[in-house]
């Protein structure tokens, strides 16, 4: 399959079809190596679609999303928003997102360590971030990182956390989770946010 920085060109069979529960560590080719990174899980639709920038390597190691420090801050902030049950192990929490009916995927799939990427490869997979979108229809998107939400605005952002004024993909909009540094406050006001963003979806 060809590629380019931001990954594979998207096969429609393929991106559409939800995994189960496991280990979601896939093989690709990336201009013309063959890389072990992370599937994408498509969420149902009108459901939420996190976005990340790229899998970290011990996250593609553990053959789950997000198993860094930081990447399970993430998991246990979307315990306490309500989006996951709170007896989610921290180990195989996209097992329970795709089992609540949402996904996740990444602006990169080439795994580098903690936020080594490039600009210009994480612009790159822009493109196939918004064929992924209009195919699988989510409710909205939520990105991870702002960083992540940046690149795919194409611009600054000036939101902490929240709803993105101005920001949608394939009509979809857009969201960001507080930052991982963020003070506590900020962090509660984020996640009741998300909270409400969850409880707002159709069953």
């Amino acid at each position: 399959m060809g590629a380019t920085n931001g990954g594979p060109a998207p096969d429609v069979s393929a991106i559409a079809a939800r995994p189960g529960p496991g280990s979601h560590r896939t093989t690709l080719v990336v201009d013309g190596r063959r890389i072990e990174t992370l599937v994408d899980l498509p969420p149902l639709r009108n459901k939420l679609l996190f976005v990340g920038l790229n899998p970290s390597p011990v996250s593609v190691a553990a053959g789950h999303y997000h198993q860094g420090r930081l990447g399970q801050t993430f998991w246990r902030r979307l315990i306490a928003a309500k989006i996951l049950p709170k007896d989610t192990a921290v180990e195989t929490a996209d097992d329970a997102l795709l089992a609540a009916g949402h996904g996740i995927t990444d602006l990169l799939k080439l795994p580098t360590a903690r936020d080594t990427a490039s600009d210009a490869d994480l612009t790159a997979g822009v493109g196939a971030l918004w064929q992924k979108i209009a195919i699988w229809r989510p409710a909205a998107i939520v990105f991870v990182y702002k960083r992540a939400a940046s690149i795919a605005a194409g611009r600054p952002l000036a939101e902490k956390w929240g709803q993105l004024a101005g920001v949608a993909l394939a009509g979809r909009p857009c969201f960001l989770m507080p930052g991982p540094y963020a003070p506590r406050e900020e962090v509660d006001e984020g996640l009741n946010f998300i909270r409400n963003l969850g409880a707002s979806l159709p069953d």
